[in-house]
Formats: structure tokens, C-alpha cells, sequence
């Protein structure tokens, strides 16, 4: 149906027209024909005004311009027409799909279409699914072009601003797998996931995806005091901010360069928003590299300590785990030589992300530090460091700079509808759903689990660890380590050259002795920091209760038992990636 639908919205339009100019065209010829002494100006004056002829090409010309007249109106209840239909099938017919519920009402009721709307991601995350799953998008409201591509892309559009038991009536959400709460405010999220979780849906297998915005309220967000406890098992928090940083260091490590060496990670962070804080975050938890040297940021922007201090407020321990400095300029005001004193550095910049909101200030930076860069390393022989610029929605001139641009392959781009100028696919969305799907996560506690578990029938008086539960039960903070032990393994393998290949296509590496130690001594990093930055700190006896853990020590300080534990993290890793089909094979 729908498909007629927009084959007949997209071709009767041009259609009529061309008939139109067919006939008009055909009309003035026959009056000057007709009459041999009228003007081409005064056959068609005639044509468009007097009253057509019993016969004749202007007859025929007036009726194909009173039908395209009308067909606006035509489109227009097409369009409900549609509309109607989308929301029939979603409510009866459609069965295991994934429900997006996006967008808020703005002033006067009318869709937000402000900077902080996430509709538009919602929008491109219904495009990268839709190829491959059965996709029901409902906001209050979407332009007829948006309407259209998506009904084009296969997916299902339900515009619905009620309440929400109706709204996840009108998506089929009884039937759904999956719903993914997006709209612009996260308590209307909450509500949301709240009312799809209850027993009334009676969809005991929907799996939650609810959005908390801004980062700061996702720090602090206890879904426990939310939600009851059965139904945490299937709700997963997510935060725009955070899968773009997640993305960003996956696509675009900071390490790239310097991995295998002992030289200091250093990022030039241009703008702390919330980007660059989750940034900040992600350098913390994941910046352990072989050097074990603490990451360096410098950061620049305008009120830099007034933002500083509002992520080390939410965040205290973030400082122990980078050396941060920090530079409060507004950064249409740096100049190259301020550059070049960046530049000259005790600790090469290695990378550098710009996140500004702002595309043309974005572009400039990037520029001036590209062309910096490029002068530097002629007169010093110095390697150019990266420059990846976050695309804002709607932007154009990154792109084009990213195509076209003097650059040399080092300058990035990342956008929410696409990377690298690739508008495709994005990064975001494209991995929106493997960001937040933990099969590998769960994986990681599975082997922990039943090794702990393990345990007891070799000494019946070992204590199963309080964590040793179905994952299901298991509190927020801990799913989180387990996802944050599969992100750095791609860290470890390019501190020793390696990568992950194909099980079928490359011959599988065999970690050496010294190549493990150190790998245990970059996760053992990796733990003490993640669990210093949910709250933990060192102390002689375990305490879970009061977040106290005695390993919280330099590896070299760890018992021979507790190193071991380390090497057999990383070693279960590799067992966890084998069985999906995946080897470490050597660059």
C-alpha cells in the first residue's frame, strides 16, 4: 500500500507539470496557427485566460492545470491515508520489531527542532536498522520530506503525542522485542521505559534502551530508585554523549601512533561540552596503554574551569587518572601562535579532537592546526597528529573540507549521519545498537561467574562472590566494568602489534610470556581505574558495601595470586572472541 503510495506522490506531480507545459505549448500553436497574425505573447495570454474552446489543445490544457491544482490536496490525504495504515499495521500486524520513540513538543506545539532535539538522530537510527530489522518510528510530529525517505526505507511512521500506555498501544509494543526511548527529555523516558516494562503490556521479553540526557544526569542516575528490581534485567541506560565518545575512541584511538612505544598519550581537547566531557571520562577509564604513563589532555575553551569543575564535581576521581591541562581562551580567538607553542609540547600531541557545536569554528581550528602541523614536520621531521571534528546535524562545510581539503588523509570527521564524509551509514547509529548491546559483556561475567562458581567444588569453603549472579541481576556499575574489559582489548592488542582478524582468514598469533605480563599490567590499570571512578578506594580488608578494595595498588604490588587473576582476564578474552569467531593475528 505504501509503496503505491509514494510511487504516486513521488511521479503524478512531474507528470502533470510536464503534461501542462505539453499542452500549453500545443495551445499557443494552434491559435497562431489559427490566426497568422497573432503574436506567440498574445496566443499564450489567450491560452491562460480566455475560456477554452469546445475542442482543442486549450480545453484539454485547462483541465491538466485544474488536476495538478488539486493535487495538493490529493498528497495531502495521501499522506493520511498512509499514516493511517503505518499506525493499523503497527498496532495489529507487526510482530518482533523494535519500537523508537523520539522527539517532545515545542512551543505551540510544534515538533523541537532545536539543537538538543534528538529526533533527528532517531531518524537516522531508523535508517541504519531498517535494512535488517522491522522498524516502527513515532513522534509527534514529522516533516512530509522525512515521512516520505522513511516510508521509502521500510520503515513504519506513527505520529502520537498522548499518553504513553496509548502510544505504546498505537507502536504494537505488546509484540515488540525491543524499544529504544529517545525523546528529548529524559524523565519522559523514564516514564516510557516504566510503562513498557509494567506487567499490564504483558510483553515480558521487551528489552528497554532508555536515553538519559545530559551527561551529568546520567552520572548520577540510579535506575534502582526508578524501577523495580525484576525489571532492571531488561532496561539498559544509554547516553548520546557517551556512545559518541565510545565511537570516536574506537574509531580514532588516540594511541595510534605511539602505541607500541613508551611515549605519553596527549590529546588536544578544543571545547569541553558534553562531548568533550565524555571525552574526558573515556580517557580516564580506557587510557591505559603500554607506556604507563597517565594520558595527557589540554583542553581549550572559553569558561574551561567553571566546566572542569562541574565534571570533577560528578566525577571527582577523574583527575588521578589523566594529567589535564587546561587553557581558557575562546577559540575564535587562537591564534597560530599559540599553536605552535602548543605544538612544542614536551609530550607530542598524539591526537586531537575538536567538539564545538559550532562548524565553522570547528573548521577553522582544524585548518589552522592541520597547516601548524604540516609546517612542523617540515622543519623538524615531527609525525602530524590527527585532527578529527565532530559534524554537527546539518552541517556542510567539514564535510566538504574532509573531500576536498589540502590535508593529507589526516583530518576526520565525526558526524551523526555519517564518517568521514561517508553519509551512509553512521558511526553512531550504525553501532547505536552494538553499543548498547552487551552479548560480549555478558559473555565476560558468564566466564567469570562459572569460574567463581567453579571454586567451591575445589574448596568447599570459598565464598562465591557477591557478583556472581545471572546478569540479570546484576547492578549497573558492574555491567558497565564487564563492557569496559571487551573495549580495551583492542587497546592491548596494539600495544603489541597485533589486531583481531577473522578466525577463517588470518593465521592466529600466540601471545608470548612478556606479552601477557603486559597486558595484565594494562588491565590491572584498567580495573583500578574503573573502579576508582565508580567510587572505590584502596583499603586493607574487601568491604563491598563501603567500596573498598585492597588491590587497589600498583600492579608490582599485587600478590602472584591476584596477577594471575589479570593474565586470565585477558586470556578469557581471547577464548570469548575465538568463539565468535575472532583471533588475534599479528600486523
Amino acid at each position: 500500500m505504501k509503496k503505491v503510495l509514494i510511487m504516486l506522490e513521488r511521479w503524478i506531480l512531474p507528470l502533470l507539470v510536464f503534461l501542462v507545459l505539453v499542452l500549453f505549448s500545443l495551445s499557443v500553436h494552434e491559435k497562431m496557427v489559427a490566426d497568422a497574425a497573432m503574436t506567440a505573447f498574445k496566443a499564450a495570454v489567450q491560452a491562460l485566460t480566455l475560456d477554452s474552446p469546445e475542442d482543442g489543445f486549450t480545453l484539454y490544457m485547462n483541465f491538466s492545470i485544474k488536476v495538478t491544482l488539486a493535487w495538493a490536496a490529493v498528497k495531502v490525504y495521501m499522506a493520511s491515508v498512509g499514516l493511517k495504515w503505518d499506525n493499523i499495521m503497527a498496532r495489529r500486524m507487526t510482530r518482533n520489531h523494535i519500537v523508537i520513540a523520539a522527539g517532545s513538543h515545542g512551543e505551540g506545539g510544534k515538533e523541537d527542532q532545536s539543537p538538543s532535539s534528538k529526533l533527528a538522530l532517531a531518524i537516522d537510527l531508523a535508517y541504519s536498522l531498517a535494512p535488517t530489522e522491522t522498524i516502527v518510528l513515532t513522534a509527534p510530529e514529522i516533516d512530509e520530506v522525512q515521512r516520505t525517505k522513511l516510508w521509502d526505507s521500510g520503515v513504519k511512521v506513527v505520529t502520537h503525542d498522548g499518553h504513553f500506555t496509548d502510544m505504546l498501544n498505537a507502536v504494537g509494543a505488546a509484540r515488540a522485542k525491543t524499544l529504544i526511548a529517545m525523546r528529548d527529555h529524559f524523565d519522559d523516558n523514564v516514564t516510557l521505559c516504566r510503562a513498557a516494562l509494567s506487567p499490564s503490556l504483558k510483553n515480558l521479553s521487551l528489552q528497554c534502551k532508555c536515553m538519559i540526557e545530559p551527561l551529568a544526569e546520567k552520572r548520577a542516575f540510579r535506575p534502582e530508585d526508578y524501577f523495580e528490581a525484576e525489571t532492571l534485567s531488561r532496561l539498559r541506560l544509554f547516553n548520546e554523549s557517551e556512545l559518541i565518545a565510545r565511537r570516536i575512541f574506537s574509531e580514532f584511538p588516540p594511541d595510534a601512533n605511539v602505541a607500541e612505544t613508551e611515549q605519553r598519550v596527549h590529546v588536544l581537547l578544543v571545547g569541553l561540552s558534553s562531548v568533550g566531557q565524555a571525552i574526558v571520562q573515556q580517557m580516564a577509564r580506557m587510557g591505559h596503554y603500554r607506556s604507563g604513563l597517565k594520558p595527557k589532555i589540554t583542553i581549550v575553551d572559553r569558561d574551561v574551569e567553571v566546566k572542569w569543575s562541574s565534571l570533577i564535581f560528578s566525577l571527582p576521581a577523574v583527575e588521578d587518572w589523566v594529567l589535564v591541562e587546561k587553557i581558557e581562551i575562546d577559540v575564535d580567538h587562537i591564534t597560530t601562535q599559540m599553536l605552535d607553542e602548543w605544538l612544542e609540547d614536551v609530550d607530542p600531541i598524539t591526537m586531537v579532537y575538536v567538539c564545538r557545536k559550532n562548524e565553522i569554528s570547528n573548521l577553522r581550528i582544524a585548518r589552522l592546526l592541520l597547516d601548524r602541523q604540516i609546517e612542523h614536520s617540515r622543519q623538524k621531521d615531527m609525525t602530524i597528529a590527527d585532527v578529527v571534528a565532530l559534524d554537527p546535524p546539518g552541517g556542510i562545510v567539514l564535510s566538504d573540507f574532509y573531500i576536498y581539503g589540502n590535508h593529507g588523509g589526516h583530518f576526520h570527521l565525526f558526524s551523526l549521519v555519517g564518517v568521514d564524509g561517508n553519509a551512509e551509514g553512521s558511526a553512531v547509529t550504525g553501532g547505536l545498537l552494538t553499543d548498547i548491546d552487551d552479548t560480549r559483556a555478558r559473555s565476560i561475567h558468564d566466564s567469570y561467574r562459572a569460574k567463581d562458581l567453579a571454586m567451591t567444588e575445589q574448596n568447599p569453603d570459598h565464598q562465591i562472590h557477591p557478583n556472581s549472579r545471572p546478569w540479570e541481576e546484576l547492578p549497573e556499575n558492574i555491567r558497565d566494568a564487564n563492557r569496559m574489559v571487551a573495549d580495551h582489548f583492542e587497546i592491548k592488542m596494539r600495544a603489541i602489534g597485533c589486531r583481531l582478524g577473522s578466525i577463517s582468514e588470518v593465521q592466529e598469533a600466540t601471545l608470548g610470556k612478556d606479552e601477557l605480563e603486559v597486558l595484565s599490567i594494562m588491565e590491572h590499570g584498567r580495573w583500578w581505574a574503573d573502579r576508582a571512578l565508580n567510587g572505590w578506594r584502596f583499603g586493607p580488608v574487601r568491604d563491598d558495601a563501603q567500596k573498598i578494595h585492597p588491590n587497589m595498588v600498583p600492579y608490582d604490588d599485587l600478590s602472584e595470586a591476584d596477577k594471575q587473576k589479570d593474565r586470565d582476564s585477558v586470556m578469557e578474552m581471547t577464548k570469548i572472541l575465538r568463539d565468535e569467531g575472532m583471533v588475534i593475528t599479528r600486523d
